[in-house]
C-alpha cells in the first residue's frame, strides 16, 4: 500500500463506514427499544434537561426532597442495556470499518495499478 491514493481511499472509507455505521446502529436501537441510544450526546442532553427541570422546580418553590426526586432517565437504565450498546456499537462499527477498508484497498489498487499496454499488433 505504497500508493498515496490508496491510503487516502482506505482512510476515507474507514471514516465514512464509522459515521454511517453509527447512524444505522442508533436508528436500529431506537426501532428495537423505542428510546434514544445511550450515546455520549444523548447522555449529555439528558443531563442538561434534568438540570433545567430541577432549576424550574426550584423556581416553582418545590421542597428539596421533591427537587431531588427529579432524576435523569438515562441514569435509571439497566446495566445490561449499557453493556449491549457498548458491545453492538464497538464490534459492529469496527467490523464495518474493516470491510470498507478492505474493499477500498482492493478497488483503489485495481484502479491505480499499472497495466501493460494493449497489444496493437
Amino acid at each position: 500500500m505504497a500508493n498515496p491514493l490508496v491510503k487516502i481511499a482506505v482512510t476515507g472509507a474507514g471514516i465514512a463506514a464509522g459515521v454511517i455505521g453509527n447512524k444505522l446502529i442508533t436508528r436500529g436501537w431506537d426501532a428495537a427499544f423505542g428510546e434514544d441510544a445511550p450515546t455520549a450526546k444523548a447522555l449529555k442532553a439528558s443531563a442538561k434537561a434534568t438540570k433545567a427541570a430541577r432549576k424550574e422546580a426550584k423556581k416553582a418553590g418545590l421542597s428539596k426532597a421533591e427537587i431531588l426526586d427529579i432524576r435523569d432517565p438515562q441514569q435509571d437504565q439497566p446495566v445490561w442495556k449499557g453493556l449491549l450498546w457498548i458491545l453492538i456499537s464497538g464490534v459492529a462499527i469496527k467490523a464495518l470499518q474493516e470491510l470498507a477498508k478492505k474493499g477500498a484497498r482492493s478497488g483503489a489498487e485495481r484502479l491505480t495499478s499499472r497495466r501493460p499496454r494493449a497489444n496493437r499488433g
